[in-house]
C-alpha cells in the first residue's frame, strides 16, 4: 500500500497526467511539426550566433577573452556576465515513464524554477529530444514522428517554460549530426570499445548492433561541446559518457588549438587563441535515478522492455496505474 500511494502520488499529485494528457491531445499535431521545426532551429541559432561571434552596439556581446562570458555594454559602463549553460534530453522511444520523469524532467523543472540570475552570473537552460540519439536502437520509423512531438509535449506538460528554458528537437539543428562527425574524427575507437552500455546493448542486439549504437557517446558529447555546457544532468549510468565527452575536450584541443598556425589563425579572424571547447562537468542526480522495474527488481525501468507491464507511463491512467502496482514485483527472493 505504501509503495502504490508513493508511485501514484508522485505521477499525479500535480495533476501530471490530466496536463500532459491534455497537452498531448491539443497542443501538438502534425500541423504543428513544422512550426515546432522552425521555432527550434530559430531558438537555439540565435542563441549559437550569441556565442560564437561577436555583435555590436547596446545589446550583450560574447567577450572572447573567455568561453561562457559576455560583456553588457550600458553607456559608458561594461560588465562582464558569466553565462553558464544547463543541457539534457530524453530519447522520444516510446511513452515516457515514471523513471524519465523523476530522474530527468522533474529535475529540469527545479533547475529552470530555482535560477537566480545576477549583474556577473545568467544561467541558460537548453532542453532538447534526442531523436537522433533514438534511431540507434531497433525502433519503427512511422512512429518515430509523432513520439517526437508527444515528447516535445510532455515536457511542456511537465513545467519546463518556453520562456525560461530552449526546447528544441535534435534533429531540426543540423550542426549536432555535423559537430558529431569532426568529433568522431578525433575519438580513437578504443575509447568507444570501452563504454560499458554499448557491451551491454550490444549482447541482446547480436550481429544486428549499428554503427550508431558504438558511435552514440559521440554524438552525446557533440551534444553538449555543441552549446558550450557547463554542467549536465545524468545519472550514474551516464557518467561514463560525460567522462569520454571530457576526454575528447582534451584531445580536440590538444590537437587542433595549439601552435603558431592556430594562432596566426585566431589573429587573422579577430579572436582569442583559446582552446574551442570547454569540459563540461556532470551534475549527478541521486533522487529519482534509478526507479527500478517492476517486473525486474535489478534493472532500471525502461522505455525499450516490450513488457509495459514492467514500468508506468506518465499517460497510464490511475487504475491501469494501481493494477501495474498491485503485481509489481516487490522482492529478489521468494519466501
Amino acid at each position: 500500500a505504501t509503495i502504490c500511494a508513493a508511485t501514484i502520488n508522485s505521477a499525479y499529485a500535480f495533476g501530471l497526467s490530466s496536463r500532459i494528457q491534455h497537452a498531448t491531445s491539443s497542443a501538438f499535431n502534425k500541423r504543428n511539426l513544422h512550426s515546432l521545426r522552425t521555432s527550434s532551429w530559430r531558438s537555439v541559432s540565435v542563441s549559437l550566433k550569441e556565442t560564437m561571434k561577436m555583435s555590436t552596439g547596446t545589446e550583450e556581446t560574447v567577450n572572447a577573452s573567455s568561453p561562457g562570458t559576455v560583456t553588457e555594454n550600458d553607456g559608458a559602463k561594461k560588465k562582464r556576465v558569466k553565462i553558464s549553460r544547463i543541457l539534457s534530453g530524453v530519447q522520444p522511444t516510446g511513452s515516457l515513464h515514471l523513471g524519465n520523469y523523476l530522474g530527468a524532467i522533474r529535475q529540469w523543472v527545479d533547475f529552470q524554477n530555482n535560477i537566480v540570475d545576477t549583474d556577473e552570473q545568467k544561467t541558460e537552460n537548453y532542453f532538447c529530444v534526442v531523436d537522433l540519439h533514438a534511431i540507434t536502437m531497433p525502433h519503427e520509423p512511422s512512429e518515430l514522428g509523432e513520439n517526437t512531438l508527444a515528447s516535445a509535449a510532455l515536457y511542456l506538460a511537465a513545467g519546463i517554460d518556453p520562456k525560461k528554458s530552449k526546447v528544441f528537437v535534435q534533429s531540426h539543428v543540423p550542426a549536432h549530426s555535423e559537430l558529431a562527425w569532426l568529433l568522431n574524427c578525433a575519438t580513437p575507437m578504443n575509447w568507444l570499445e570501452r563504454m560499458i552500455q554499448f557491451k551491454d546493448k550490444a549482447k541482446k542486439q547480436g550481429d544486428s548492433v549499428g554503427v550508431g549504437l558504438f558511435t552514440y557517446p559521440v554524438l552525446m558529447a557533440a551534444d553538449i561541446l555543441l552549446y558550450q555546457a557547463d554542467k549536465v544532468p545524468v545519472g550514474e549510468d551516464q557518467r561514463q559518457h560525460l567522462e569520454l565527452a571530457r576526454d575528447i575536450v582534451r584531445r580536440f584541443n590538444a590537437q587542433y588549438c595549439k601552435g603558431n598556425k592556430f594562432k596566426k589563425l585566431c589573429k587573422a579572424q579577430g579572436v582569442p587563441s583559446r582552446p574551442t571547447f570547454t569540459e563540461p562537468e556532470a551534475m549527478i542526480v541521486k533522487e529519482g535515478a534509478r526507479v527500478m522495474s517492476l517486473s525486474d527488481g535489478t534493472s532500471k525501468m525502461s522505455k525499450s522492455d516490450p513488457n509495459d507491464a514492467s514500468r508506468i507511463n506518465v499517460l497510464d491512467p490511475p487504475k491501469v496505474i494501481r493494477d501495474k502496482i498491485k503485481k509489481c514485483k516487490t522482492d529478489l527472493f521468494k519466501g
